[in-house]
């Protein structure tokens, strides 16, 4: 090849080149145009007759599966060499060489191809994996607060402590886990509740009310609760429902809004709602149900447009006349103490003044002992007008002492006028209105610290 040549260069490159021109063999020289066009013609004229022995294996890549039980032998001879390299020991033998190579040999063109092509020890391989892989899912784990109950072919059968177990795969036994040590809450009539009270309920004062309360419930017994019981939430909506309308209809309505459940304060059961979850106890263990009630809450109140309306004023009226007796109450204390201070103070006057009395009566006697009535008498007018001016009087009249011992804040607000215009005094009976006395308990008294 000369270099002028426009191929010259790119034997290196056979991709660039004419497929014609690719070199078969590393080494040799590319295969001309021409030389190719002659030797087609004399393999059409003279075609190659194959070797004597039987048809050879064409050349390429193998078209039929891999044999698994090749691939199981490679592996398990993969593993062991490890081991032996972790243990310091010497190698196994290596796989014979038809085993080594037949992943790599082609199938012949008449081999079946696909599942057909498994041997009976490559079904029993993967037969048995399949059933490893069946056994291994019957591990369980059961955890401390849970207890296993396990049934084989849907009876029960026993009951598993804390731990890992293993039982027969589905569907020969089967396990279920159920918690033992938490508990657990039925909310009923609640808006995000899933269950509703079919109805309103009477209380005992003749008012309409729809409750949303909840169960808290613990179960004690798993084999009873899965076995006696098919589903226990409509049994203990059932009870519960039954149990509290008994509890309600003996109840006023101010006293189920005193039970009332509020978030993060620890309410004080009431005893209606403590008979409630004995009845509905005593109930389920007579039904052997493996259930324990432990609180019975009442979380809302609905009232009809009326009631409300109607409980609301009550509420009002009740708030003011609580108001109306603190505000009584104040007065009185600032009344009682300013009656003390004039008390004290008229009786430090009227002992002085009896004091002066006395000494300017013996400084007359010693001065003239027998005289006139007419000059004694302006001598004691004179001087029971001096200690007058010294001690002057502090009231005169009742309404000067009330005038003086009433509080403030009744000072500033007008007194109630009759029909005729007088001022209305305030009875014995009006300060100690049953009514407004009934509330005193709930009222600190002014003094008590609170």
């Amino acid at each position: 090849m000369s270099i002028n040549d426009p191929q010259w260069g790119n034997s290196h490159r056979p991709e660039e080149k004419d497929p014609e021109q690719v070199p078969e063999q590393a080494g040799t020289a590319p295969v001309q145009p021409d030389a190719g066009r002659r030797g087609a013609e004399l393999q059409q004229k003279s075609p190659v007759e194959p070797p004597a022995g039987g048809p050879q294996k064409p050349a390429g890549p193998p078209e039929g599966p891999p044999d698994l039980e090749v691939l199981w032998q490679q592996l398990v001879h993969r593993i062991r060499t490890k081991i032996a390299l972790l243990l310091r020991r010497d190698p196994p033998a290596p796989l014979s060489e038809p085993v080594a190579n037949r992943v790599t040999d082609a199938a012949p063109n008449d081999a079946p191809l696909g599942w057909q092509a498994l041997s009976l020890q490559s079904w029993l391989i993967g037969v048995s994996l399949l059933i490893g892989a069946w056994l291994m899912s019957g591990f369980y784990l059961v955890d401390a607060n849970q207890r296993a109950v396990l049934s084989r072919f849907g009876v029960i059968t026993s009951t598993e402590d804390t731990g890992w177990h293993w039982r027969w795969p589905y569907p020969l036994e089967s396990v279920r886990l159920v918690n033992v040590t938490g508990d657990r809450t039925l909310e009923i009539g609640a808006p995000s509740a899933k269950r509703q009270a079919t109805g309103m309920m009477l209380t005992a004062d003749q008012n309409l009310v729809g409750v949303a309360y909840a169960v808290v419930y613990q179960v004690n017994d798993p084999v009873a609760y899965l076995s006696r019981v098919e589903a226990p939430s409509d049994l203990l909506a059932a009870l519960s429902e039954t149990a509290l309308r008994e509890a309600v209809a003996s109840q006023p309505l101010s006293l189920l809004q005193g039970t009332l459940a509020k978030p993060g304060v620890e309410t004080t059961h009431a005893p209606f709602l403590e008979g409630v979850r004995q009845q509905m106890q005593l109930s389920l263990d007579a039904l052997k149900t493996g259930v324990q009630v432990k609180a019975i809450q009442i979380q809302a109140l609905r009232l009809p447009g009326p009631v409300l309306q109607a409980v609301k004023q009550a509420e009002q009226a009740e708030q003011a006349q609580i108001r109306t007796l603190r505000e009584t109450q104040a007065a009185a204390g600032e009344s009682l103490i300013k009656a003390r201070k004039l008390a004290n103070r008229l009786q430090e006057e009227s002992t002085g003044y009896a004091q002066e009395l006395d000494v300017a009566t013996m400084r007359l006697n010693a001065a003239n002992p027998k005289p006139d009535l007419a000059e004694a008498q302006n001598q004691l007018g004179a001087l029971n007008a001096a200690l007058r001016q010294q001690y002057p009087r502090l009231f005169d009249t009742y309404a000067d002492l009330v005038a003086q011992t009433q509080p403030v804040s009744a000072v500033a607000k007008p007194k109630p006028a009759t029909s005729n215009g007088a001022v209305a005094v305030p009875t014995a009976s009006s300060w100690r209105d049953p009514d407004l006395m009934r509330s005193r308990d709930r009222v600190d008294r002014p003094g008590s610290g609170s």
